[in-house]
């Protein structure tokens, strides 16, 4: 019978940022009370993991330890969100006459930010923060991961990590559920496609 190993890619709870619909990358903001109450009443869903992963970020962590308070919780600062760099915190609304962010909306593979971070250069760091993921999951035999992560870390793994062909945006990621990614142990040692995705709701889910 096959041995199995599961990543379960959760996005952070929901900020006052988020509400406001601003470009939140590196910029450290907690989670709002409403949210932290709502992730606190959902601690059967965390229950299930054997190891948490998580940016360094706050609202990161928070959902986390919200969610999974008795688990032990690695910090990985490559899952980082992207950095907005002059647009952190910005909204469209803010933005939408701006030429170089204009420029970045049509092509946002090979524009960067105005001080920010390229799309090749967030591959590459969560890249790297996967491998760590590999390394910190085989050194404690984990076979059941937690990623407490950010919207554009969850596409860009699931666009790197799966056979289906979608792109970084048509993959849509909610605050109220994870993504199961799974292999076999064989192709997990191996670095191949995960078989297999299932969405994992939080076992409370909220209207935010």
């Amino acid at each position: 019978m096959a041995d199995f190993i599961s990543v379960t890619l959760l996005r952070h709870g929901i900020t006052k940022a988020n509400q406001e619909k601003r470009y939140l990358g590196w910029t450290d903001v907690p989670l709002v009370p409403e949210e932290m109450e709502r992730l606190r009443a959902a601690q059967d869903f965390g229950k299930q993991f054997d190891l948490c992963i998580t940016s360094d970020l706050l609202r990161a962590r928070q959902t986390a330890d919200l969610l999974c308070p008795e688990l032990e919780r690695i910090e990985i600062k490559d899952f980082r969100e992207m950095n907005f760099g002059a647009w952190e915190m910005k909204t469209y609304e803010d933005l939408k006459r701006n030429a170089s962010y204009r420029a970045w909306i049509d092509a946002p593979e090979s524009q960067a930010p105005q001080d920010g971070e390229s799309f090749l250069e967030l591959q590459q760091r969560i890249d790297a923060g996967f491998q760590q993921l590999r390394q910190k999951a085989y050194r404690r035999q984990s076979k059941n991961i937690l990623l407490v992560a950010h919207g554009g870390v969850i596409r860009y793994l699931l666009t790197s990590l799966m056979e289906e062909k979608k792109s970084f945006f048509d993959w849509k990621v909610s605050h109220d559920a994870g993504v199961r990614l799974t292999w076999e142990v064989d192709d997990w040692e191996e670095a191949r496609k995960c078989i297999s995705l299932q969405e994992v709701p939080l076992t409370v889910r909220g209207s935010g």
